[in-house]
């Protein structure tokens, strides 16, 4: 996701520093699929769309409560990943990315047509949220997602070092050997793979609810390809990975804006040299102390 226009402000840093967080909680779902799992989605921007446009209709029209709201959110998007996931994952790599390629596809088509719920292309107004009560100021929001960029670097944590998690890594590593061992690979790729759709949704919800708009724009293609480029640039299967990731992906645009016609050329080039030089992403340099503070092995 990428900056909104109507917080260019004085509030411009601050909604940089939430934005970073949030592209964090996405990419640390896409992470625990791709990174940890080995399932490859290229369509994670299809569950942004569910988890924001299902949290600005609850503040809309239901409740203004910010939780339910980002709760409504993620129960959606952990639903639809369910229902993608039980027909889809028991195919080969190449054909669950094309078929979350597709999901995310429908998924901003719909946000774009169904004018009657999500504005269509003109996008959507978001409510103030409430939190306890009281209309959530800004500060509020910024502290919420805080606090769930941590929740979900937590229960990356968990996963990586549990049963669950070892689980994930011998699927990656070979599902023939995996199914060898008594893993029940399908469940624990849905496993894995709805863990990563709530996570996903969660950022959808808190982009609208900080944002105060939504726009099917904000949702399209390249927001997957991004997501995935996070993890990649910041090492994959790293728990510090989606963040460092994050920084880079979030800030690198901004930075850029001067050369606005050499943008994307630049972007190209810098990010290929991350890859070339780091294959294993930023985190293997710099990410190092901050899985080690939380006893995180790579993958």
């Amino acid at each position: 996701m990428t900056l909104c226009p109507l917080l260019l402000g004085s509030d411009y840093l601050r909604f940089v520093a939430v934005l970073i967080l949030i592209n964090a909680i996405a990419a640390t779902g896409v992470n625990l699929s791709m990174g940890y799992c080995g399932l490859v989605s290229v369509g994670h921007a299809g569950f942004l769309v569910i988890g924001a446009y299902v949290a600005a209709f609850f503040v809309n029209h239901i409740s203004t409560s910010a939780v339910l709201a980002i709760a409504g959110g993620a129960v959606a998007a952990g639903a639809a990943g369910i229902v993608i996931g039980l027909p889809t994952l028991r195919l080969n790599p190449l054909y669950i990315a094309m078929v979350t390629f597709g999901f995310g596809q429908a998924a901003n088509l719909v946000a774009v047509n169904w004018i009657e719920v999500t504005g269509g292309p003109n996008g959507l107004a978001v409510n103030p949220p409430t939190i306890l009560g009281f209309e959530a100021s800004n500060t509020t929001l910024y502290l919420a997602t805080a606090a769930l960029f941590l929740a979900s670097s937590w229960v990356a944590s968990c996963s990586g070092q549990s049963r669950l998690g070892r689980a994930f890594l011998a699927i990656k590593e070979s599902e023939i050997a995996a199914r060898s061992m008594g893993i029940a690979v399908e469940r624990y790729k849905m496993i894995a793979f709805a863990i990563s759709s709530i996570m996903v949704g969660i950022a959808g919800g808190l982009y609208a609810l900080v944002s105060g708009y939504v726009n099917p724009d904000a949702f399209v293609f390249q927001v997957s390809v991004l997501l995935v480029t996070m993890c990649v640039a910041g090492g994959l299967g790293r728990l510090s990975g989606p963040i460092i990731g994050a920084a880079i992906l979030t800030i690198l645009p901004e930075l850029l804006r001067p050369f606005a016609e050499y943008k994307e050329l630049l972007s190209g080039i810098i990010l290929l040299g991350f890859l070339v030089l780091m294959p294993r992403g930023l985190a293997s340099l710099v990410g190092g102390w901050i899985d080690a503070l939380i006893k995180q092995r790579p993958a």
